[in-house]
């Protein structure tokens, strides 16, 4: 009889820790791949040079456009991952090229607004003849 109950608290025991740890097991792997495919994600961003002469072009618009588009990340890198490792790419990716896409804008205007002023387009004084 104290064989057989000493069996049954053994195994509530262990059935009661297995269920507490199974949800947090669960929860790290999900947590770990969301994390990294969004650092994978934020390593593969690159930004594109050409938003240069949308700053240097459009101005404040073109750093606008910068910030309001949301580049794609390739899909070879997302071929045969899970769901949450391709939200977290897609996230870190989008996240981090936008954000070198509007320093290259930004830089654009700068440029021109330097140009310009160094070609004298400020100046204030007129001249009549």
């Amino acid at each position: 009889m104290f064989r057989n109950w000493l069996f049954m608290k053994v195994t509530a025991i262990i059935l009661i820790l297995v269920m507490i740890s199974t949800p947090v097991i669960f929860a790290q792997q999900l947590e770990g791949t969301f994390l990294e495919g969004k650092m994978d994600g934020q390593s593969a961003a690159r930004g594109n040079a050409l938003w240069i002469l949308a700053g240097a072009g459009c101005g404040i618009f073109g750093v606008g456009a910068a910030y309001f588009n949301k580049p794609a990340p390739p899909a070879y890198a997302l071929v045969g991952k899970s769901p949450e490792y391709v939200l977290g790419y897609t996230e870190g990716y989008q996240n981090k090229a936008r954000n070198t896409n509007v320093g290259y804008a930004c830089g654009g205007w700068a440029a021109f607004i330097l140009i310009y002023a160094a070609a004298g387009g400020f100046s204030t004084s007129e001249t009549t003849e």
